[in-house]
């Protein structure tokens, strides 16, 4: 619950976030400040005319070009001008702002016109530069492009036009683009990062990367969208802040929203009602071969959508036809009623669904969506194909709704239930899950063939591991399953396909389930036969062990082997594509692999490639990214960057809660606080954490384990370090030489020289670089050899590992002073202080305090850095000659110092 004070400072940031939301400038200047600099840079330019800025409709230009304006008044002369439909028929329509200022005198031809409007123009502008700043360009009569080109040719003003294409300028403004004195800048829609950016500023707090990537997927990365959805989800509640972390209903849409309808609205009414017929049936359609149109509507007519941008053609195979812009399909169909929705659906497919395989899986989640909108039920196979779908595409709650109204029939009922159980694994929910396999009676199981069987059972298999009184019976579901599925016919010598792919799916269970339990050491072999085989019974399969086998070679020290089928196993995703299920299970595994190789800023990357940012993905596992970046962070010792995604994902997770992630959740946020020095707020969450009963993976729990104990060093716990030790063994006596090297590397700050020796015979069953760091790291502290020290400090700086490096280099530093080593104090002595500068708190400081020079020998030595002769100093200072020469052997043996140059380079 929140206190008083936070429940007013949560008021407070939405308070000023409506108010942001409302200032349609200050938007423009924050998200299109690239744009907006461009422009001023080319206005400036003495050759300019002037500037045109290009982008598609609805994507704010008219805002961007205010914008730009406001930045230039004061240093400017700015005229807004507007050309209208009616204006273009009347003469100097677009300039009857200035034309009514004439004397009647100044109107009596063209050339005194002219000549009226440039002195005109002149007189205002007093000296400083004109911009004139123009809307609907292309709908200017004759004489206002004359008065216009001459008025930029005669350097009396300057332009600022607005355009939906360059090709829709005056034939006259053309010559000026193509020899580059008028300059086009082009608008287009925000990527992800920009989107989030301008959501940061605009709402203040800290806004999830997978909140502002959900806005930014929602409106298409249109910034004018965005801002008009954000306000309206502010009203709503739908967009809240929960202790300063801004967090989105898991409903939030795009419908309702009464001013992206009117925009929307604008550009359709403009089109033909045969159009806007052929708009609504898409809408509801969502995608539609080609043919099936075609013999429907005019193919002139859609060809004429097509060349104005309004639908899109697959050139591939069915060329299916959409709406290009899918937020206008959203809007279109919040416009219809039930009995429009039906008539079109009548229009467009009379003799009801096509066969399911003469669809694609596009086509048929929209006629999944059209038959509910419309509140019809699907056909069993078709609602089935939909689910399927749906799971393929991280849709879960979709498919759920696809199922409802499903009777119970025994050739159907398995399948139902499996989909079922995998939407409701997708949305965390295991026990839910297993209720519904539960359901599923031995006779209807048994008319399933031995692959559909085997699939089910993998499912319930990992519905079980996740719940904690269930997760001991899955090793015998999974023997029970062979012995029914794989010793009955067919399964002799040389089986039928179906067979093998069953035997497959269940080594694939199997593989998963020790991989939960962290059992690596026991299915390695297994795994490395499974990728290896020329001739594998499912190519989806052996590159799902693949994805298992990599993690399991970094867990078990043979972290390079690791990576090389990472790199292996992304380019092979990358020929073939591959499932969305797939490209998740290997997401999941690459972002461990990693991690804990050291590359963390790699593991950051893979969470923000294009298949971790779509709207359901986001939906469904926000709390899990925004965890996983938190995850990285921290564990690359920057605690400062990790408290965002971190404070984020609990927010998240206490919307939608899922106890599995909370453990790691806690414990991260907890170690991120100590590493900036704050342990009160370190202690609140590993309370929480202690009233959190520990499940989930092996991963998570040893995440836990690091993180919680790592935490509690940090803060002063003397108990931590010898727990992470006993940590540690267990993982070496499972052979996961990675996590003992990882807790070791932790728990040896505070040098015992059995733990360092310990470190190092962990790092000799290990590969890759942060071995190698850690095995320098241990042998140089407890050795003292400088060489190690210094290599192990360049590693972790290669690595980026600031809070390691710092630790190297306090150790050598040390070790350095105890062997009056000057050079070598010089050397680290900055070092240290560049890192102290950069982490809030060190985790080890240097045993020996670094001299401190008294005022006056600061005094001295800041000048004689300087190069100011000891004579010199004397006079600024006051001092006698020989008294300058006496502080100054002070310093240079404080500091181990022999030269003002050496102690410039210092200072």
């Amino acid at each position: 619950m929140l206190t008083r004070t936070e429940a007013e400072e949560t008021g407070q940031l939405l308070r000023d976030a409506k108010a942001r939301a409302g200032d349609r400038l200050a938007w423009a200047r924050t998200v299109r400040s690239r744009e907006i600099a461009d422009a001023t840079a080319a206005l400036a330019a003495p050759e300019s005319y002037g500037v045109v800025l290009t982008g598609d409709v609805s994507l704010g230009k008219s805002a961007v070009a205010s914008a730009l304006l406001a930045e230039l008044d004061g240093s400017a002369h700015t005229v807004r001008l507007r050309a209208t439909t009616a204006g273009a028929k009347t003469p100097y329509g677009a300039l009857a702002v200035l034309l009514a200022r004439l004397p009647e005198d100044a109107q009596t031809d063209p050339g005194s016109i002219m000549r009226g409007i440039l002195q005109l123009l002149a007189s205002d502008a007093g000296g400083r530069t004109a911009v004139l700043s123009l809307e609907t360009s292309r709908n200017l009569d004759e004489l206002s492009i004359a008065t216009l080109v001459n008025v930029m040719v005669t350097g009396t003003a300057k332009v600022v036009l607005v355009a939906d294409r360059a090709s829709e300028l005056p034939a006259d403004f053309h010559w000026m683009l193509s020899e580059g004195r008028l300059r086009e800048v082009p608008l287009a829609a925000l990527a992800p990062e920009e989107t989030l950016q301008g959501l940061r500023s605009l709402l203040g707090g800290i806004v999830p990367q997978t909140v502002g990537f959900q806005l930014h997927a929602m409106s298409r990365g249109n910034p004018q969208v965005t801002l008009l959805a954000t306000a309206e989800l502010l009203q709503r509640g739908a967009l809240d802040a929960t202790d300063g972390v801004w967090t989105l209903a898991s409903d939030a849409e795009m419908s309702g929203i009464r001013q992206i309808d009117d925009l929307v609205r604008a550009h359709i009414e403009r089109q033909p009602e045969r159009i806007r017929t052929i708009v609504e049936a898409l809408a509801c359609a969502r995608r539609i071969p080609l043919p099936r149109l075609v013999a429907v509507f005019r193919s002139e007519d859609l060809a004429q959508m097509e060349d104005d941008g309004l639908v899109t053609v697959d050139d591939a195979g069915r060329h299916s036809v959409a709406l290009a812009d899918p937020l206008v399909a959203e809007v279109v169909r919040g416009w219809l009623s039930v009995p429009r929705r039906r008539e079109l659906r009548a229009l467009l497919i009379p003799d009801g669904e096509p066969p399911v395989g003469a669809t694609t899986a596009l086509e048929l989640l929209g006629l999944a969506a059209w038959a509910r909108e419309c509140h019809t039920l699907l056909s069993p196979r078709h609602a089935l194909a939909a689910a399927a779908a749906s799971l393929r595409l991280f849709d879960p709650r979709f498919a759920l709704d696809c199922l409802e109204g499903i009777d119970r029939e025994p050739a159907t009922w398995p399948t139902v239930q499996h989909l079922r159980a995998r939407a409701l694994l997708l949305l965390q929910l295991p026990q839910q899950a297993l209720a519904c396999l539960d359901q599923v009676a031995e006779d209807e199981l048994a008319l399933l063939g031995p692959a559909a069987a085997a699939e089910l059972t993998a499912t319930q298999a990992e519905a079980m591991r996740w719940v904690p009184d269930r997760a001991g019976q899955v090793e015998e579901l999974l023997t029970d399953a062979r012995a029914r599925l794989l010793l009955g016919p067919g399964s002799g010598p040389g089986p039928d396909p179906e067979v093998r792919r069953a035997a497959a799916v269940l080594d694939l269970a199997d593989f998963e389930h020790r991989a939960f339990a962290g059992d690596y050491r026991r299915i390695v072999d297994r795994l490395e036969a499974m990728v290896a085989d020329p001739d594998p019974a499912d190519d989806e399969i052996r590159l799902r062990a693949a994805c298992i086998l990599m993690e399991a070679r970094t867990m078990l020290g043979r972290e390079q082997e690791g990576l090389a089928l990472l790199h292996e196993v992304a380019a092979q995703l990358g020929r073939n594509q591959g499932s969305a299920p797939l490209r998740q299970a290997f997401a999941v595994r690459a972002f461990s692999v990693l991690l804990f190789n050291g590359h963390w800023r790699q593991a950051l990357a893979l969470l923000r490639s294009p298949s971790q940012v779509s709207l359901e993905r986001l939906r469904t596992t926000g709390a899990s990214l925004e965890l996983a970046a938190g995850l990285a962070c921290v564990y690359a010792g920057r605690g400062h960057d990790a408290l965002g995604p971190l404070l984020s994902a609990l927010a998240l997770l206490e919307r939608r809660p899922s106890a599995a992630l909370l453990g790691p959740a806690y414990a991260a946020t907890a170690f991120a606080y100590a590493q900036q020095g704050d342990a009160p707020a370190s202690r609140k969450w590993l309370e929480k954490l202690d009233r959190w009963r520990p499940q989930g993976s092996y991963q998570a729990r040893s995440i836990v384990e690091f993180c919680s104990q790592m935490a509690r060093r940090w803060i002063g716990d003397p108990q931590a370090a010898s727990r992470l030790v006993a940590s540690a063994r267990q993982d070496i006596a499972n052979g996961r030489w990675n996590q003992a090297g990882v807790k070791l590397l932790g728990a040896t700050v505070s040098a015992h020289l059995d733990d360092l020796r310990l470190l190092e015979d962990v790092c000799a069953h290990r590969q890759g670089q942060l071995a190698e760091l850690a095995l320098l790291l241990a042998r140089g502290t407890r050795t003292g050899r400088l060489e190690d020290l210094t290599a192990a400090a360049d590693l972790a700086a290669g690595l980026e590992l600031d809070a390691v490096e710092s630790r190297c280099t306090a150790v050598a530093l040390d070790r350095a002073r105890e062997m009056d080593d000057a050079a070598a104090v010089r050397r680290l002595r900055p070092r240290l202080e560049a890192l102290a500068g950069r982490l809030a708190v060190l985790p080890l400081t240097p045993r020996h305090a670094p001299p401190v020079l008294t005022d006056r020998e600061q005094e001295v030595a800041a000048l004689a850095a300087s190069g100011t002769s000891n004579r010199r100093i004397a006079e600024l200072l006051g001092l006698s000659v020989r008294t300058v020469e006496g502080h100054l052997y002070q310093i240079f043996a404080k500091l181990s110092v022999s030269t003002r140059g050496e102690l410039a380079d210092l200072l």
